[in-house]
């Protein structure tokens, strides 16, 4: 490498550990990100989607339903290897390499040992569920939670000087191959290996790409007060993610315990359907929202103020879109994966509505982690755990369309209590929240019950691929109605077109 070279790689190093700052366009800056990487993971979405949809013509859901065991099984284990490290290392004001290098080898040695203690369990998960095949797969799924470990700094890294769109170029690549190879493995007749294999092959992707598109390299740790600082940060984000993860794998668990596999399989398609498209976003927008709101953290006025802003802008998109999803979600299902998923269908069209409240829900990561306080995170999850899981219990009588529902009652009475208690100490309360999204929850609520009138009324003898077309701009149509014509509400469309143009400009 030339002298040239060489110092272009010191000021890339450098640029990752330059101390938060406000700077005057940092909104326009974060949502210029912001549009960028979801864009690239809607493409990310739309190819996890085709594999999806190859791989469901492919296999049988019961094939899904054993994977999907395990998948909820063990959602918990990347919580504990990143240990809320990669959301300490973003939202940090300030940070040396050497302090990075001790995350880094922690992280790289809780992946190594999640991964061991999760083969070991292979055969207590395989009796748990009665099912001798679990075993095996556990053993071989587990490499993935080794290899989680060497990449989780470096895409953090990335995270804190916002490179979005490395971030999304990493993932969709990962993607790719992780759905070439379970592709390539089906047809030939694997069938359940298919899907083992395919978020390991994911994963290794994941760790070259970190590698090659973050230039730092891990060195010496340094365990100074500043680390030991982050990791009892990380120790209380951690909790919230454990908490929750478990809180949304807990339909399945429960489906798992008292119902067949092939059961199993269908919620497990309609789940992963739905966080394609809703979910999908609602992670993406915490990566953006909290190291663009941590910059903020010592002026809570302007905090409030973008945190405001921000999540109207994602409220009177994402609101829409969960609606839309659940008015059509029997004909897509059938369309994409084949007949024999028209169940996955049902229960999909429940699970969409839930994206309308998890909206508001997801932002509280925002605050919580914006303003230092994954404490209260913690707490809250779990909070969610507890509800969650008396839902789910009540709901697993009336089989998967009872458990359904129950998570979609969840999400409605969580979503405006979990702002306020994340945002509390800075003057947010549910009057604020209301302000945000009141005319978007209006409309997206309007357009659920007349899509769900029309698709009866007067769709229902259509052919699916021409009552989808007409279903999708029957809602938007009544949406902007609704939202733009009666409330008056087009800041968010006039926004985005901006940064859209500005985007265009810098081509």
């Amino acid at each position: 490498m030339d002298g040239v070279g060489w110092s272009r790689m010191v000021e890339r190093t450098e640029a990752y550990f330059d101390d938060h700052k406000v700077v005057e366009d940092l909104g326009r800056r974060a949502l210029r990100g912001g549009i960028v990487s979801l864009v690239m993971q809607y493409g990310n979405g739309a190819l996890q989607l085709v594999g999806a949809i190859i791989l469901a013509r492919l296999l049988t859901p019961e094939d899904f339903g054993l994977v999907a065991i395990f998948i909820v099984v063990t959602s918990f284990a990347p919580m504990l290897i990143d240990f809320g490290l990669g959301e300490a290392t973003a939202q940090r004001s300030r940070i040396t390499p050497g302090q990075i290098s001790s995350l880094f080898w922690f992280s790289t040695a809780s992946g190594v040992i999640v991964a061991v203690v999760s083969a070991a369990c292979g055969p207590l998960i395989a009796s748990i569920f009665h099912d001798p095949r679990l075993g095996p797969i556990t053993l071989c799924a587990s490499v993935t939670f080794a290899l989680l470990g060497v990449s989780s700094q470096h895409m953090a890294l990335l995270r804190r000087t916002m490179q979005f769109g490395a971030i999304a170029r990493i993932q969709v690549s990962s993607t790719f191959v992780g759905v070439v190879v379970a592709v390539a493995m089906a047809s030939y007749g694997y069938g359940y290996w298919a899907l083992v294999l395919r978020p390991i092959a994911s994963a290794l992707c994941v760790v070259i790409g970190s590698w090659f598109l973050c230039s730092w390299k891990p060195g010496l740790p340094v365990f100074d007060s500043e680390v030991k600082s982050m990791m009892r940060f990380g120790l209380h984000v951690v909790g919230f993610s454990v908490a929750y993860n478990i809180a949304k794998a807990v339909d399945r668990i429960g489906l798992g315990l008292f119902y067949r596999p092939d059961v199993v399989g269908y919620y497990q398609n309609a789940t992963v359907l739905y966080e394609y498209s809703i979910l999908l976003v609602i992670g993406q927008a915490q990566a953006v929202g909290t190291p663009s709101l941590s910059k903020l953290r010592s002026d809570p006025v302007a905090l409030r103020q973008k945190y405001e802003a921000a999540l109207s802008v994602l409220a009177f998109f994402l609101m829409p879109i969960a609606a839309i999803l659940s008015v059509t979600a029997q004909d897509i299902t059938v369309l994409l994966l084949g007949e024999k998923w028209h169940v996955a269908g049902s229960l999909l069209s429940i699970i969409a509505a839930r994206g309308i409240f998890q909206v508001v829900e997801g932002s509280q990561a925002w605050l919580h982690l914006s303003l230092g306080r994954p404490d209260r995170w913690q707490n809250w999850g779990v909070v969610t755990l507890g509800v969650q899981l008396m839902a789910v219990v009540a709901g697993l009588s009336f089989g998967p369309t009872g458990v359904a529902a129950a998570t979609v009652l969840v999400a409605l009475l969580i979503a405006i209590p979990s702002v306020v208690y994340a945002g509390g100490s800075i003057g947010i309360d549910a009057a604020l929240v209301i302000r945000a999204v009141g005319p978007q929850l209006v409309g997206a609520i309007g357009i659920l019950a007349a899509g769900w009138g029309l698709q009866i009324a007067i769709l229902s003898d259509f052919q699916s691929f021409i009552r989808i077309p007409l279903s999708v701009a029957f809602c938007t149509f009544l949406y902007l109605l609704i939202v733009a014509g009666v409330f008056g509400l087009t800041g968010p469309i006039k926004l985005v077109g901006s940064v859209a143009r500005d985007l265009m400009r810098t081509r």
